[in-house]
């Protein structure tokens, strides 16, 4: 059994926060801005500062292993003010929070499977992983709920508390797809093979990558099995 991590992600957290916070770290936007925003959205001090630290872990005052790596989305967002900000907030809660990427990497592997997940499969293997514990079951669906706000899953049967996928958000950027990879790499914790879908990008359809962009990047380490197979792993960057 896994130790249990600081769950961190166990509230709804909407994209108009995740912008402006985004918006913050870029330097177009100041700190206050978000601070009303929360009191405007928000009712109750303590739901405010555990929204705050959430927003702050994966933007405006990361951890220093994952500096580099928020900096590096931060330059992807200046540099394309086009580009769809969930991907880079999607990178940025994986790598911020181990919870959120366990939870998505189940419902990446259901949804391989048969299509579909309930609540009830998803806090069972979280419990299976991190032991049977009330704080699972809440931050579990405070995440399901914001999964749903994103648009990336969506609700078959409320009763049921049953999903199925939203329809995958094409990824045309090579730097954004890399971005992500280097995630979902992070969250394995292991190599991950180029032409494997992680399992944790179920809501994204990544831009074709070849070995000269794996290069071209820098961020990613790449190697060929001896089957001819490409397979990246985290760099130094």
């Amino acid at each position: 059994m896994k130790p249990l991590p600081n769950i961190g992600f166990d509230r709804f957290i909407t994209r108009s926060w995740l912008d402006l916070a985004l918006n913050i770290a870029a330097g177009q936007r100041e700190r206050p801005e978000l601070v009303a925003l929360l009191e405007q959205d928000i009712v109750g001090v303590e739901a405010r500062s555990k929204t705050s630290i959430i927003l702050n872990r994966m933007w405006l005052s990361t951890h220093p292993s994952l500096r580099d790596y928020a900096a590096a989305g931060v330059a992807i967002y200046k540099a394309h003010p086009e580009v769809d900000t969930l991907s880079l907030h999607w990178g940025m809660a994986l790598r911020s929070h181990p919870f959120f990427a366990s939870l998505t990497e189940s419902i990446g592997r259901l949804l391989n499977l048969h299509g579909e997940f309930t609540s009830a499969q998803i806090t069972r293997r979280l419990k299976e992983q991190y032991g049977d514990r009330a704080s699972i079951l809440r931050a579990a669906e405070a995440v399901l709920q914001t999964l749903v706000g994103w648009s990336v899953i969506k609700v078959e049967n409320a009763k049921a508390r049953r999903f199925s996928a939203g329809p995958p958000t094409s990824i045309q950027s090579v730097a954004v797809s890399l971005w992500l990879i280097e995630a979902s790499v992070a969250a394995a914790d292991r190599s991950v093979r180029l032409t494997d879908k992680p399992l944790w990008l179920f809501p994204w359809a990544l831009a074709n990558l070849v070995e000269r962009d794996v290069l071209a990047d820098g961020r990613l380490v790449a190697h060929r099995s001896g089957d001819g197979n490409l397979w990246l792993a985290l760099g130094s960057g």
